[in-house]
C-alpha cells in the first residue's frame, strides 16, 4: 500500500471517529454507565447483541461488507467502536495503542518536546522521557527538564502576557521556541496517590504555550475529568481499570475535541506509520470490559475507602503501619486538592510498614490477596514497589483493591500484619 493510501485511510478514520463521539440524538441526557453500554451504537451493522470478534488482518477491497476496512494496521471496525466508546466516556477523541507506554511514547514523539516538565510517578514513563532526551533529534539542541520551582517562576514571569487558548494550540515546529513544550502530570500518581492541581497546570500551559497531558490511569474516567479542568490530552494505561481483568495490554490517548484536527489526526497518522496498534483480541476484550467500568470501579473505590480506614486505624494504634498514602485521609498532603478534583477516591494506594523485612513478610503472608505487580483488576494485588523502582521506600507496599468483600480483604491483611516481622 502506498503512503498516499495510508494517509487517505487515516483521514477517513479520523473523520469517522470524530462523528461517533455522540452516538445518539436523544431527547434526554444519559449517565456514564449508559454511555459505557451504548457509546458505540450504530458503528457496526450486525444482529449480534455482543460485539463480534473479528480476527482478519485484511479485507475485500471495495466490498460494502468491508465497512471501509482495508488492513488492520490502518483501522478495524472493532477499533473504531472501542475508540468511539472511550471518547464518549472521557469526553474527547480517543486513539488506542498497544500498551500504556506506547501511548505515552506516541505523544512524546508527536509533541517533540525540548523543554518539558515531567511529574510521572510511574518509572516506565520517566524512562520514556529519559530515552527521548538521550536520543535527541535537534542536533545540538539542549533538552531541559524543568523543576516545579522553575515552573512556578515561569508562571509568575508570564502573568501579564497573552494566553494561548486551548483551541489555538498546535504541535511545536522545530524552529519555534516556547517557554515549555510539554507538561506531563500523573494524577493521582503512582504509588503515593498525590493529586495535582490540574487547573494551575492548565494556566501554566496557557502562559507558556505548552501541551498539558494528564496520566489519569489511577483514577479512571470515573474518578477524575482532566479535560474539563483544562488538560489537552488524557492518557490511560487501559491495561489497568479500563480493561479491569488483568488479561490485556493497551493504552489510550484522549484528545480534547477542540484539538481534533491539529493533534488527534496527527496522532492517528503517526500511529499508522509506527504500527503501535492493539491486536484484534485485545481490542475486543477492551470493548467488552468497558461495559462494566462503572460497576467495577465504583465497587473497588468503595472497598478501598473501607480498607484505608482500617489501615489508618492500625497506624494510629501503633500496629506496625507507619504511613498510609491515600488522598481521602486528612493526613494526606494533597487532601484539599483531592476534594476539588476527585469524583471517587482511588482504589489504588500505598502504605508503609516499619521496615523492608516487614513489608516483604506481609506480602508473602497473604492468603487471599496476591503479591503481584499491575493494578485495576478484579483481584486485590499487593506490590512491593522497591523491586521495580528503587526510588520508592523499601518499606512501602502498593495495594490495588479488587472486587472481593472488604471484610475478607481486611481479615487477610490482619493475619498478614500479625506475621510481618
Amino acid at each position: 500500500m502506498s503512503n498516499t493510501d495510508d494517509s487517505m485511510n487515516v483521514r477517513s478514520h479520523c473523520s469517522a471517529s470524530k462523528s461517533s463521539l455522540k452516538p445518539h440524538n436523544l431527547p434526554f441526557p444519559i449517565h456514564g454507565s449508559t454511555i459505557e453500554c451504548h457509546g458505540d451504537d450504530g458503528i457496526e451493522t450486525t444482529g449480534d447483541i455482543a460485539a463480534p470478534l473479528h480476527v482478519s488482518t485484511t479485507f475485500v477491497s471495495g466490498a460494502p461488507e468491508s465497512c471501509g476496512q482495508v488492513y488492520s494496521r490502518l483501522n478495524t471496525v472493532t477499533r473504531t467502536r472501542v475508540e468511539a466508546l472511550l471518547g464518549a466516556v472521557e469526553g474527547g477523541q480517543a486513539i488506542t495503542y498497544s500498551s500504556g507506554l506506547s501511548a505515552a511514547t506516541a505523544l512524546i514523539h508527536c509533541i517533540k518536546p525540548r523543554r518539558m516538565y515531567v511529574d510521572a510517578g510511574y518509572h516506565g514513563v520517566r524512562a520514556a522521557f529519559k530515552l527521548w532526551s538521550e536520543r535527541g533529534s535537534f542536533g545540538s539542541e539542549i533538552f531541559e527538564v524543568f523543576t516545579l520551582e522553575q515552573c512556578k517562576q515561569l508562571y509568575e514571569q508570564r502573568e501579564s502576557q497573552p494566553l494561548t487558548e486551548r483551541s489555538l494550540w498546535h504541535p511545536v515546529d522545530t524552529k519555534e521556541e516556547r517557554a515549555l513544550d510539554l507538561i506531563w502530570v500523573e494524577s493521582p500518581n503512582n504509588p503515593y496517590a498525590n493529586v495535582a492541581d490540574i487547573e494551575w497546570f492548565s494556566e501554566l500551559a496557557s502562559r507558556t504555550g505548552a501541551c498539558l497531558a494528564v496520566d489519569s490511569t489511577l483514577s479512571s474516567p470515573l474518578g477524575q475529568r482532566p479535560l474539563e479542568h483544562g488538560a489537552h490530552v488524557v492518557m490511560h494505561a487501559s491495561t489497568k481499570y479500563l480493561a479491569g481483568h488483568s488479561d490485556l495490554l493497551g493504552g489510550v490517548l484522549i484528545v480534547h475535541s477542540s484539538l481534533s484536527d491539529v493533534l488527534a489526526c496527527k496522532l492517528l497518522a503517526e500511529r499508522t506509520i509506527d504500527g503501535a496498534v492493539m491486536g484484534n483480541l485485545e481490542t475486543w476484550l477492551l470493548l467488552r470490559s468497558i461495559r462494566t467500568l462503572s460497576l467495577r470501579v465504583r465497587r473497588q473505590c468503595q472497598t478501598a475507602s473501607i480498607v484505608v480506614e482500617w489501615l489508618e486505624k492500625q497506624r494510629i494504634d501503633g500496629r506496625k503501619v507507619k504511613k498510609v498514602h491515600h488522598p481521602s485521609l486528612a493526613s494526606h498532603p494533597n487532601y484539599s486538592i483531592a476534594t476539588r478534583y476527585l469524583l471517587l477516591p482511588p482504589a489504588t494506594f500505598s502504605f508503609e510498614l516499619e521496615s523492608e523485612s516487614q513489608a516483604k513478610s506481609f506480602a508473602q503472608s497473604l492468603i487471599l490477596c496476591t503479591p503481584a505487580t499491575s493494578l485495576g483488576g478484579v483481584e486485590t494485588l499487593i506490590d512491593w514497589r522497591h523491586m521495580h523502582d528503587t526510588s520508592v521506600s523499601a518499606a512501602l507496599l502498593r495495594v490495588s483493591i479488587g472486587l472481593e468483600e472488604s471484610e475478607d480483604i481486611i481479615q487477610d491483611f490482619e493475619q498478614a500484619l500479625n506475621k510481618a516481622k
